[in-house]
């Protein structure tokens, strides 16, 4: 059994709004106000877009930080946005990608007031954000933007076990060890996929 191999935790839509309050409370004590917030996407979005609700954000927008990694050329200034002097906070999921060091490098070019950074989570021995809700180990973190996508990465890395089982015992096995509850039809296209590419 490869399940105790891998650390998840689930965080659902309550929790993160839950986390994301904290956070907001986080700020307003800090009392740093943001005159943008950049949701770095797709991880980012959904946490910066309650956080210009909860704290009153005057502007916000999304930058997908994975396209600033892959393509050297392109800058903030393609999305039309002026940071100068600005306060800008920077907001992810989760505090550990290289992707947003590059983020933050085309952001200080635009010259603003101050750059501050954000996470629901940092992994221990990354760089730490100002401000985060919790410091985690590594571990798999299935999101509401990314659940299915996990479902699919917990069975491959049990599949020799779970494909002896029917989609009814993968998904107690599923709510037994990781307190994941999954729809059965989530399963079933998820084994399809894995069937498939063994075929091809």
């Amino acid at each position: 059994m490869n399940e105790e191999k891998f650390n998840y935790e689930l965080v659902d839509w309550d929790k993160l709004q839950s986390l994301t309050k904290i956070l907001a409370k986080k700020i307003k004590e800090s009392k740093y106000e943001p005159d943008i917030i950049v949701g770095i996407s797709k991880g980012g979005w959904a946490i910066a877009r309650l956080l210009c609700d909860y704290i009153d954000g005057k502007d916000i927008i999304g930058l997908d930080a994975k396209q600033l990694e892959i393509h050297k050329q392109v800058s903030l200034s393609s999305v039309n946005i002026n940071l100068l002097e600005k306060k800008v906070l920077v907001v992810d999921d989760i505090m550990n990608r290289k992707s947003l060091d590059r983020a933050i490098e085309h952001m200080a070019s635009l010259k603003p007031d101050k750059i501050k950074t954000l996470a629901l989570f940092y992994i221990k021995g990354t760089t730490k954000p100002d401000y985060h809700a919790e410091k985690i180990s590594y571990k798999l973190v299935v999101f509401p933007w990314n659940f299915v996508d996990s479902i699919r990465k917990i069975i491959y890395n049990n599949l020799d076990e779970y494909r002896e089982m029917n989609v009814e015992r993968i998904k107690s096995r599923l709510k037994q060890s990781f307190n994941i509850d999954v729809e059965e039809e989530v399963i079933e296209e998820t084994l399809k996929t894995f069937t498939i590419q063994n075929i091809l």
